[in-house]
């Protein structure tokens, strides 16, 4: 994560990083005027729109020639439809930002899809967020043998999503029965869902209800079951996916894959094509974005995680990963993306 370089980059980035495009005057000449838009790659109501919100509304400070900034939500297929817009529609040129949703970087591996995650160009993260599977108290269901042995609905959005495709990995190598509701169009509709009684749970961050819906861990209404991506001390109760899958196993290979989606976080980027200068201003306004303590700040105050994730971690994270896949990694990955009949 960025720890010691952020300390370096809020008094350096004002001025010696933006050799990359030339020189400060440059960068406010290209970006004056012009209005950004930071896109959701899901509906509103929930916390990736709270990240989008936070980057969308402080980018623009650090970015020379100030430029406006709006935000446009586009749910879809688990964030495929986002991805696919930023790959093949979107503006090369810096003026449309999206964040990724959490498994959309590994699809591609398994799907047709109209992108490939791989070829972006990463700006940061500001976080990579502790998750876990969760069921509404009053079901009786309260530890991860529980749904080992009795069904639970899920609520979810798109079949590619994280919250589709964790539980059915737990359904996989845990062998859980937990079956999946789509059509919810993004993390609030999804809450409303669990709420209402519509389904019995989810997959979600730790942050995904503190940021929104705080109550309900203080208070017990959702309960977690199992962990995945990066660990948080709130959750150090439950088990976690690599606590129960042995280390050199292909189950073990391929939680570690879909498990780089969450160690990545909320990355931002832009497509491929975008000119390598125009890239260099918006990964320097985004390393001084974060440094702020005034930005964290921000973040802390929406009660959503700040540990943030560097362009090149990211980049590392997912070249790691990939090369990791072997045929029998795969093909279990096409298992757990393979729609089943019902």
């Amino acid at each position: 994560m960025l720890r010691n370089s952020l300390k370096l980059a809020a008094s350096a980035t004002a001025l010696a990083a933006f050799a990359v495009a030339g020189s400060p005057a440059i960068a406010a000449d290209y970006f004056a005027g012009k209005t950004m838009t930071f896109q959701v790659p899901s509906g509103s109501g929930g916390t990736y729109h709270v990240y989008t919100q936070l980057v969308q509304r402080n980018l623009g400070k650090y970015i020379p020639g100030k430029p406006k900034t709006v935000i446009q939500n586009k749910p879809g297929g688990g964030g495929a439809k986002s991805a696919a817009y930023m790959a093949n529609v979107a503006p090369k040129d810096g003026s449309v930002v999206a964040m990724i949703a959490p498994g959309t970087i590994t699809t591609p591996l398994v799907r047709k899809v109209k992108f490939d995650a791989t070829k972006f160009q990463w700006l940061g993260a500001p976080a990579a967020r502790a998750a876990a599977i969760w069921v509404w108290n009053g079901y009786g269901i309260s530890t991860l043998k529980d749904v080992q042995q009795k069904e639970i609905t899920i609520a979810t959005t798109g079949f590619s999503s994280a919250g589709s495709v964790f539980p059915r990995l737990a359904n996989a190598v845990l062998g859980t029965k937990l079956k999946m509701i789509y059509g919810y169009k993004g993390g609030g509709a999804l809450n409303v869902a669990v709420e209402r009684k519509e389904t019995q749970g989810r997959w979600n961050f730790y942050s995904g209800f503190t940021g929104v819906r705080p109550g309900w861990i203080k208070n017990k209404k959702i309960l977690p079951l199992v962990g995945t991506g990066p660990r948080h001390p709130a959750l150090k109760g439950i088990p976690h996916f690599t606590d129960l899958l042995k280390p050199g196993t292909t189950e073990r290979a391929l939680y570690d894959l879909l498990g780089m989606n969450l160690e990545v976080g909320q990355a931002f980027y832009v497509p491929q094509g975008t000119p390598k200068k125009v890239v260099g201003i918006l990964k320097t306004a985004f390393e001084a974005m974060i440094a702020d303590p005034a930005f964290k700040k921000e973040i802390v105050k929406r009660r959503v995680e700040y540990s943030p994730v560097s362009a090149e971690e990211i980049v590392k994270k997912i070249d790691s990963a990939f090369k990791a896949v072997t045929p029998d990694v795969l093909k279990a990955l096409k298992g757990i993306y393979t729609k089943k009949k019902s």
